[in-house]
């Protein structure tokens, strides 16, 4: 997910931040007890890895391929890789399980786990129909601002294949709530162009005809502020509940591209204010985000078999801090034998 093009601190930063988010909320699915996930910890937990994580990796995705403005076969390139990285996540971390079957653990139908919607399965999906739709129109922002809302509104308008096709292991690639679709093309897609269309809004907040109109963009700010509020307590609701947050619909959507918004604002104060050896640790998780997935992924994936469900508090946070100290190991680790080579 990360693209070859000049870095933005604060584009790594909130990245390094969602990673986090991402980090804490799948060791709390995965490891807490059921008492911890209905808990007060367990919903805080779950929003936390709701706004400030997929649709923060999404938009900013789609952002940097409207500003790094490849060709049409690299992208393609690029979402190949994406996907065949998905699908060895898929199967790496089930390897334990299917090497010793037997644990107290979700029996995993193959064709379904190494087919599920992981995040890179779909930022690879995605990023290929963007090189598409560019070709065919050019960037132009109407047509990528339209395509949003239909991709929004399809879900009202598609049959509900999950119940006509329930075995199917291609659609919850594209659509359906089934159990293995965490992140379906639809309506997750809908970041990745509202990413690439702020990426040219943007470049008409400042150019020189409008940079100077503070009025609309006070008008603007508040409106958006306005909108996050109306639906905070709806986007907290959608967010600890996984199969509304992996399916939602306009309402949550529009605030999840306020938060994205706002954050985006506090997170461009905090790397101008800060630089510290803290900050440059988040920043770094943002320079290597798909590498760290990758590597938590598989180990979570595969030490899971043996503390599903088990976990308290104290021992998740234990958890959390082993994992990130070994993920980023093993990241540092595999930088410094790429550079070698």
């Amino acid at each position: 997910m990360e693209i070859s093009i000049k870095r933005s601190r604060t584009s790594d930063f909130i990245k390094g931040v969602a990673i986090v988010a991402m980090v804490q909320v799948v060791l709390m699915e995965v490891f807490a007890t059921q008492n911890v996930m209905s808990g007060i910890v367990g919903k805080i937990s779950l929003f936390l890895g709701g706004p400030p994580a997929a649709p923060v990796f999404l938009t900013v995705m789609g952002y940097y391929v409207a500003k790094s403005n490849y060709p049409f076969l690299k992208h393609i390139e690029r979402g190949l890789k994406l996907i065949f990285l998905g699908l060895f996540i898929n199967f790496g971390r089930n390897i334990v399980y299917w090497i010793n079957p037997g644990h107290h653990f979700p029996e995993p139908h193959f064709l379904q786990f190494f087919l599920g919607t992981d995040i890179l399965i779909l930022a690879g999906i995605s990023l290929m129909v963007l090189a598409v739709l560019i070709r065919l129109f050019k960037g132009h922002l109407l047509i990528f601002l339209f395509l949003t809302l239909v991709v929004l509104l399809l879900k009202f308008i598609l049959p509900p294949v999950a119940s006509i096709y329930p075995n199917s292991v291609w659609m919850p690639l594209l659509y359906g709530n089934y159990n293995q679709s965490y992140f379906p093309f639809i309506p997750w897609f809908a970041y990745v162009l509202s990413g690439y269309a702020f990426f040219q809004i943007k470049n008409y907040f400042v150019s020189e005809e409008f940079k100077h109109s503070k009025t609309v963009k006070i008008i603007l700010l508040i409106s958006s502020w306005i909108v996050l509020l109306a639906t905070a307590r709806f986007g907290f609701d959608v967010s600890i509940s996984p199969k509304l947050f992996f399916h939602h619909g306009i309402l949550f959507y529009l605030f999840c591209i306020n938060y994205v918004f706002w954050w985006l604002l506090m997170a461009r104060a905090i790397v101008h204010k800060f630089n510290n050896k803290i900050t440059g640790y988040i920043e770094w998780l943002g320079k290597n985000v798909t590498t760290f997935y990758v590597f938590f992924i598989l180990l979570i994936g595969n030490i899971a078999v043996f503390f599903y469900k088990k976990e308290t508090i104290p021992y998740l946070i234990i958890w959390f801090i082993g994992f990130m100290i070994l993920s980023s190991l093993l990241v540092w680790s595999w930088n410094t034998l790429v550079r070698k080579k």
